[in-house]
C-alpha cells in the first residue's frame, strides 16, 4: 500500500473515530431523556463513559489485535494534550475561579496519576494492577455522582437535541457507535502498516496524532464552557476524562490482552508518565489551595507540551530513549 494513501486514510479514520464520538455523545443524551433516565445518574455516568467512548473502542482494537502499545499510547497520550494543550489554551485566555465543589474527583486524579506513573517503572502493566485501575474508575463514578448530587449537575444535551424523535436520536446513535468502532479498525490498521513501513513505534503515533485526534472533542468542549462563563465544567470535563484514561482504558485494554501482556516503553515509563504526573499537580494544587486557575498555569502546561511532542519527534529520529 502507497504511504500516501495510508495517511489519507488514517486522516479518515481519525475523522470517523472524533464526529462519530460527537455524534455518539449528544444522541446518548437524547435517548437518556427519552428514556427518563435521571438527569444526575446520566450526567455522573453514562455520559463520563460517552465521552471517552472512542478512546476506550481505540484500546480495545489495538489490545485484540496485539498492538498494546497503541492503547497505552492513546490514553497516557490523551491525558497529556487534555492538560498540556486542551486546558492549557483555555486557562492562558480566561484563567477563572473554580467553585468550591467536586473537589472529590481533582484528589483522585491526582492518586490515579501517581498509581500509572509507579507502573511505568516496572516495564509492564499486570493483570492485578488492571483491576486496580477498575476499581479507580468504579471510584471515580460514585464521587461522580455524589459531587453531580451535590451541584445538581444537569443533561449536557441541548435543547435543540432533546427536541430530535427518537427514531432519528437511535439512528444517530447507531450511526455514531458504526463510525466511532469502523474508524478505531482502520486507525488500528493503518498505525500497524506506517509504524512498519517508517520506522516508528506504535506507541509514538498514539502518543501524538491519535491523541491529539481524539482529543479535539474535549477542546471544543473547553471553548464552549469558558465562554459560557462555566469553567468549572470544562474542569470538570478533562479530569474526568483524565481519570478515565489513565484507569478504565489502560485497565480494559490489559484485561482484554489478557496473555499478551502490556509493556510501556522507556519513553513512557520515564518521560510521558511523570510528566503526565507534573501536569496533574500544575493544573490541580493552584485549584485545591486557592480555588481558581492562574495564566501561568496555561503557559507553562503549553510550553512544556510543545517541548514535549518536540522531545517524541527527535526521539523517533534518533532514538535517545
Amino acid at each position: 500500500m502507497d504511504i500516501a494513501i495510508a495517511v489519507v486514510l488514517l486522516v479518515v479514520a481519525l475523522f470517523l473515530v472524533v464526529k462519530g464520538g460527537d455524534v455518539f455523545v449528544s444522541s446518548s443524551a437524547v435517548l437518556a431523556k427519552k428514556a427518563h433516565i435521571p438527569q444526575i445518574i446520566f450526567g455522573a455516568t453514562f455520559m463520563s463513559l460517552a465521552t471517552t467512548f472512542s478512546e476506550l473502542i481505540i484500546g480495545i482494537i489495538s489490545s485484540i489485535d496485539g498492538t498494546t502499545d497503541l492503547a497505552v499510547g492513546n490514553a497516557v497520550g490523551s491525558a497529556l494534550c487534555n492538560v498540556g494543550l486542551v486546558m492549557a489554551i483555555g486557562i492562558c485566555f480566561m484563567p477563572s475561579k473554580i467553585g468550591g465543589g467536586g473537589m472529590l474527583k481533582y484528589y483522585l486524579l491526582i492518586v490515579a496519576t501517581i498509581f500509572v506513573t509507579v507502573i511505568g517503572f516496572f516495564d509492564e502493566v499486570t493483570i492485578w494492577q488492571a483491576f486496580v485501575m477498575i476499581a479507580i474508575t468504579i471510584l471515580f463514578f460514585v464521587f461522580n455522582y455524589i459531587d453531580a448530587k451535590n451541584m445538581e449537575t444537569h443533561n449536557k444535551g441541548s435543547e435543540d437535541d432533546i427536541q430530535r424523535p427518537l427514531w432519528l436520536a437511535i439512528i444517530l446513535f447507531l450511526l455514531g457507535a458504526a463510525a466511532i468502532g469502523g474508524g478505531a479498525y482502520l486507525l488500528v490498521d493503518k498505525v500497524e502498516y506506517l509504524s512498519g513501513v517508517i520506522g516508528i513505534s506504535e506507541q509514538f503515533v498514539g502518543l501524538t496524532v491519535v491523541a491529539i485526534g481524539t482529543s479535539l472533542p474535549e477542546l471544543v468542549t473547553v471553548i464552549t464552557s469558558l465562554k459560557k462563563k462555566t469553567p468549572y465544567l470544562a474542569m470538570g470535563n478533562i479530569v474526568g476524562s483524565n481519570i478515565l484514561n489513565l484507569t478504565l482504558i489502560l485497565g480494559v485494554s490489559r484485561l482484554v490482552a489478557w496473555n499478551d501482556g502490556m509493556p510501556i516503553t522507556n519513553e513512557t515509563a520515564y518521560i510521558s508518565l511523570p510528566l503526565a504526573m507534573l501536569f496533574t499537580l500544575i493544573l490541580i494544587l493552584p485549584i485545591l489551595v486557592k480555588k481558581k486557575t492562574y495564566r501561568w498555569q496555561g503557559i507553562v502546561l503549553l510550553v512544556l507540551y510543545v517541548l514535549y511532542i518536540v522531545f517524541l519527534i527527535l526521539n523517533a529520529i534518533f532514538k535517545f530513549i
